[in-house]
């Protein structure tokens, strides 16, 4: 459909303006994201944040910054490319079409901000409670550590981005159908891995990647049997809970 073409068009034009942004960007130029993100963790953490110009916000009681390559934009990319392309076809109106692309913009925008916090949160504590344990293996490396805990954050709670923007589009924007879970899955993948992947191809420099990409994958796949099985048991709930509230209302009919 040429509308929806014209909609797909203008997200993928806006997502490689702002890669080439982000390409040059600092921490500066980041402020948009990094001040809200960093007020979150504040929030979520109790830890509190300087900002140090050209560096970022630092805490120096934990010794941690958030930079800007902490900002969260490339998530903020995955978020809004998976709402665009899996909603905006079941739009018919061409003027719903293009509120939903403004709609796709905000959310993620929103949800990166929500969810980066929580992933920088887990960052600062999750390695400290492991080494206070002792319970460290030695093959969970730091930037290991770091990428299992970004991968388990972004990937599942991508789903619930996805989930809380497929109500507000069935409520607002157009008649509720049916989705599948595989959706999110597949953008997530396709930006983290596909893309990447096509670069090294492209540059012949494949240094490093097959062990994060194997590790991805296998968290990314945890993620997602455990999401299809919140999912299925969640319906199976509502199935029993629909059926007992009919099965009442026949019983009290009989009276």
């Amino acid at each position: 459909m040429k509308k929806n073409r014209t909609v797909y068009l203008a997200a993928v034009l806006a997502v490689l303006a702002l890669k080439l942004f982000y390409r040059n960007a600092d921490s500066e130029t980041l402020t948009w994201i990094l001040a809200p993100t960093t007020w979150w963790v504040q929030i979520l953490s109790g830890i509190a944040f300087e900002r140090t110009a050209q560096v970022g916000y630092v805490s120096h009681e934990y010794r941690f910054v958030i930079a800007a390559s902490c900002s969260g934009v490339r998530f903020l990319l995955i978020a809004f490319v998976m709402l665009v392309f899996s909603f905006t076809h079941l739009i018919s109106s061409g003027k719903k079409k293009v509120c939903w692309l403004a709609v796709s913009a905000v959310f993620s925008y929103i949800g990166t901000i929500f969810v980066n916090g929580i992933r920088i949160t887990v960052s600062i504590y999750l390695p400290l409670i492991l080494m206070d344990s002792g319970a460290v293996p030695g093959w969970l490396t730091g930037e290991r550590l770091h990428t299992m805990i970004g991968t388990t954050v972004y990937f599942s709670l991508l789903f619930g981005i996805y989930f809380v923007a497929k109500w507000f589009c069935f409520r607002f924007f157009a008649a509720a159908k049916t989705v599948r879970l595989w959706q999110p899955a597949f953008w997530y993948f396709v930006m983290v891995l596909g893309i990447p992947s096509a670069g090294r191809l492209y540059r012949n420099d494949w240094a490093g990647f097959g062990q994060y990409a194997a590790l991805v994958a296998c968290v990314g796949a945890l993620v997602f049997l455990a999401v299809c099985g919140g999912s299925r048991a969640l319906s199976s709930a509502k199935l029993r809970m629909g059926t007992r509230i009919g099965q009442t209302a026949c019983d009290n009919q009989k009276f």
